[in-house]
Formats: C-alpha cells, structure tokens, sequence
C-alpha cells in the first residue's frame, strides 16, 4: 500500500508540475533534429501526440525513405543529391528505477546518464535514406554496458520508388527495431513504441522480435497498407557474419480509417532456420548449426481524437511454439519465446493491450495490461511448469521543451510458478522516473 501511494503521489507532482506549465510549454513536441532539420517540419507533422509513434504523415515521410526534404539546400551532381549539411542528433538519457521484489529488499538504482547515443539519419540520395545509431551505453541498442564504447548500435538503409500509385523499395537492416525494421511503422512494437514505454507491454516484443536481428528485403505499399518480404537471421552483436542460410519473414498491414481514427491491422509470420558462422565453441563440438526462427502475430492501432483530446489505442498477440536445433549454443530451442523453455514441444503464448491519453498539448498519460504464458516442452527438465506473467502499468510523459522532456512509469508484473521449476508466485514492482533530451 505505501508503495502504490508513493507512485501516486509522483504522478500528482508530475500532473501538476505540467498544468502550472502550460501557459510557458511549447504547443508542439520535436522529433529527432536530425529530421526536423532536413525537412523544416514540426515534430506533429510526421508524429502522433509525441515521437516516436508516427501519424499517416509519418509513415508516408518513411516509405519515401527519409528522402523529402525542406528549405535546406542540397548538394547536387549527377547522382549526387545530398543535404548540404549532416543531419545529426546527440541524445542524452538518465533515469533513477525503484525495484520491490515478494521477498527481497526494495532497490533504487541511479543512472545518469544511462545512455547518450548519436543518431544520423536522412537522405542519401534522391531515393535513398539511412537511420544510424551510434550507441554508448547500450541499453537501447542491446549492445554492450554502461560506459561501452561507441559503436553501431542501429542502422537501417531504405530505397523507396515509385511505381502507378505504389512505392515500392529494398531495404536492409542490423537492429534492436524488429524484424520487420525492412519498412516498419506499426506504433504498437518495436521502433515507434517507446513513448510510455509501450514496448515493454507488447506481446510481439516480449516474444524476441526486438532481438537483435539482421534483414533485407523488399516491400511495398501506399497509403492503404504495406506489404514486405524479408529474408532475417539473428545477430547477437550487430555486424555478426551469420552466413547464407537465412530464414523468411513475410509481415503486412492495412491502414484505413474506422469511426473517425486512424487504423492499422496487421500482421507477421516468421518461419525457417537461420544459419551461424561454423566455430569450434569447444573440444568435442564440431561448430554450432541452424537457428529455428518462428513466430506468428497480429497487431492493432487506432489513432484520433476524442473531443479535444488525442487517443491512441494498441493491441497485440504473438505465438510462438519450440523446435529442435543443432546449435549447442541454443541447445534446442527457438529464437523466439522466452528463453530457457521454448525447446521443442514448447509453446509461448502472449497478448497485451494499452492506451494513450493526450488530454494538454505538453503533459501524455497511458495504461496497460499484457499476459504471457510459457509451456515447457517435453524436453524440458523435470519439474517444469508453464509460467504465466501478467503485467500492469500506468505511465506519464511531460514536455518541458519541445526536445526535452520526464516520463514517469509505474510497472507491477505478477509472475505465476517464479520459474522453470515450480515455485512460489512473486510480485515486481518498478518505478522508473527518467528524463530524455535531444540536441
């Protein structure tokens, strides 16, 4: 009780920290700069209520590949067509985290900065973009710790024409943004879900899509819905060779418009094995073998107004069920599922649903829910039971500038059987207060 009441009590500071602020805030959030600087645009030109989540703008400035540009002048040539200046944007982040535990001591743990990458994006040339980040930290890009050095932590390259009323593309990339990072727009998972931390929620992220994955592939689409086919692997750190076999990614959506919101419905199937470079990880072990890669999922996002208030609505399922795999290194298994069960005969099962309120042009809030199940397969060790995790969370945002801004998220997650082997149920409760600021 005394924790809920602390967790309430910060979220009335926040609420009223932002109401007294409104007369001052700004009346738009920014995007990257490094967008906003190519294009001359505001943030909610491209961005539904605050980056990252994208509007039907946004989506379009995406499958153009990054290229449109604004007032900024270009440097021009025969095949040459590029910003006269480099569009880039320095992001610092720090955040202090309260953990509560059945049974263990509450934690609160500081960290500041918790992570500063560096992101260029933008045009390339007159039908090519890139987005690249440079990350130090790591916690975003799934690479390395606090105090990493710089490295690459994200980076997609996009190639977008235009064909009748279509634009058609072939893309690649290396990242933490989902395997379907090929042409991705979906607010619900992955790169355009971090707002209120939304990711953390998702059935489609909580079953490894967001794991660190290499693709390239073609799509296509138009203000209707996109359509990809990707050939994907995984890549435990990006810039990993995994070889030639590759396993298949086929991921659709259909954008329209219900009751006056904005609506996508979509959908991703994964299935193949996914090939490793051949190493010798021990005396008796000749080198490691195929990677299973399967997983299904559907996913759902309504977007609009009501009165004059923005909401946003999101849902989503993921399936993903064990297989056999010769690598010793994942000793049967799935790349998707939670680790450790997902052998063959496995099943991982999870959904969630979430939603965003934008009641003032500066302060966001949202609630969530989400479950997941992991059933053991029969290889699985003797005692093993499925594992259900449910998950509640309120969440709140403020912008103080247009490029800086507070969250605030309140997470409990109730585990059923704390583990593979039964065990006692215990209950995680996390606070996270954290601030953002672009450059």
């Amino acid at each position: 009780m005394k924790k809920m009441l602390l967790s309430a009590a910060a979220f009335a500071v926040v609420a009223v920290v932002a109401v007294s602020a409104v007369a001052v805030a700004p009346t738009t959030s920014e995007a990257i700069p490094a967008f906003a600087r190519q294009t001359g645009a505001a943030c909610l030109s491209c961005h539904f209520q605050t980056f990252p989540a994208l509007n039907a703008f946004g989506r379009a400035f995406k499958m153009g590949s990054f290229t449109d540009v604004g007032e900024q002048a270009l440097v021009e040539d025969d095949n040459l067509s590029l910003p006269a200046v480099l569009n880039a944007t320095v992001v610092i982040r720090g955040n202090y985290t309260n953990t509560k535990t059945t049974g263990v001591a509450s934690t609160g743990t500081w960290n500041v900065p918790s992570e500063t990458p560096i992101l260029i994006a933008g045009r390339l040339g007159s039908n090519t973009g890139a987005f690249i980040e440079f990350a130090n930290g790591g916690a975003a890009a799934g690479v390395g710790g606090a105090g990493a050095p710089v490295s690459v932590g994200n980076w997609q390259i996009m190639n977008s024409f235009d064909m009748g009323g279509f634009k058609v593309g072939v893309s690649a990339h290396n990242s933490t943004f989902g395997g379907s990072a090929i042409m991705e727009y979906s607010n619900v998972f992955g790169q355009h879900s971090g707002k209120n931390a939304g990711g953390n929620l998702s059935a489609i992220q909580a079953a490894g899509f967001a794991n660190p994955t290499l693709g390239a592939g073609v799509w296509a689409g138009n203000e209707m819905g996109n359509l990809q086919f990707a050939l994907v692997a995984p890549s435990a750190a990006q810039g990993t060779n995994v070889g030639f076999k590759l396993a298949k990614l086929i991921r659709g959506v259909l954008t329209t418009e219900l009751g006056g919101f904005d609506t996508l419905v979509g959908f991703g199937y994964v299935t193949g094995d996914a090939g490793r470079p051949t190493t010798v990880v021990a005396p008796t072990v000749p080198g490691v073998g195929p990677v299973p890669m399967s997983l299904q999922f559907v996913d759902l996002q309504f977007q609009g107004d009501v009165g004059d208030m923005s909401l946003g609505i999101y849902a989503d399922y993921a399936n993903a069920k064990g297989k056999t795999s010769t690598d010793p290194a994942v000793v049967g298994g799935n790349f998707y599922g939670a680790a450790g069960l997902n052998t063959a005969g496995a099943k991982f099962d999870a959904w969630s649903i979430r939603a965003d309120l934008k009641p003032l042009h500066n302060l966001g809030v949202g609630i969530g829910y989400a479950y997941q199940k992991q059933t053991p397969g029969a290889a699985a060790a003797a005692g093993s039971v499925a594992q259900k995790i449910t998950t509640a969370q309120i969440a709140a945002f403020y912008e103080i500038y247009q490029n800086f801004e507070i969250n605030l998220i309140y997470n409990s997650a109730k585990t059923v059987n704390g583990g593979l082997v039964a065990g006692a149920n215990t209950t995680t409760n996390t606070t996270t207060i954290e601030f953002e600021g672009l450059l």
